[in-house]
């Protein structure tokens, strides 16, 4: 099987999830909603026989999936493990489960590196298991933890000569370029980092 047929089918088996987050315009996918609309853009173009993909759009369809796959399944996990098949508690943990997504896009990063890294990676994974530790009691995490995150990610990727590009933020920029974003959806990245970097003030800690 090549990379469309596994997108094509695993759509149909995360059909349910994918659906009710998209129609709940869910915080927690809202960040990596433009993933989604630029892979099924660009499966639409094959599957059409519209025209060929290029070398970079097979490139960008195999790394979009790839992040989606593994964004989805921690959801998914998170979803079974923590909140009992629940989205709607789920939901209201989103500070979370997004700064959760987070950590893990900088643990991927950090795997580029070059030199040993094994020591940044420890309190990375130190960083997550207090995020969990709020979501397995139902919990959302402070805005503090959103610039601790930033406090510890920017000199770790300094050391180690590595830039930070988010995938979600170049998959936003595809997107806008494909003119998939509806006006609803813009600035839904910037708007949601600006949020953490200025703090949610009205949002009460607690979930429930």
């Amino acid at each position: 099987m090549d990379i469309f047929t596994d997108y094509a089918n695993w759509k149909v088996e995360k059909f349910d999830l994918l659906n009710t987050l998209i129609e709940n315009d869910s915080a927690i996918i809202k960040r990596i909603y433009p993933v989604y609309l630029v892979l099924d853009y660009l499966y639409d173009i094959l599957v059409e026989k519209k025209r060929p993909l290029t070398e970079d759009e097979e490139f960008i369809f195999d790394s979009g999936f790839n992040y989606l796959h593994d964004k989805l399944l921690t959801i998914e996990t998170l979803l079974d493990s923590t909140f009992n098949r629940n989205i709607i508690a789920m939901e209201k943990c989103a500070k979370s489960v997004n700064l959760l997504l987070y950590v893990e896009d900088f643990e991927d990063e950090l795997l580029n590196a070059t030199d040993d890294f094994s020591s940044d990676m420890k309190k990375l994974e130190d960083f997550e298991s207090k995020i969990l530790a709020k979501l397995e009691k139902h919990e959302n995490v402070d805005d503090a933890m959103f610039v601790m995150l930033d406090e510890l990610t920017i000199p770790m990727f300094e050391h180690h000569k590595l830039e930070i590009n988010p995938v979600e933020s170049i998959f936003y920029q595809i997107a806008e370029t494909y003119d998939l974003l509806e006006e609803k959806d813009n600035d839904i990245y910037n708007e949601f980092i600006n949020e953490k970097i200025h703090g949610d003030h009205d949002e009460h800690h607690h979930c429930h």
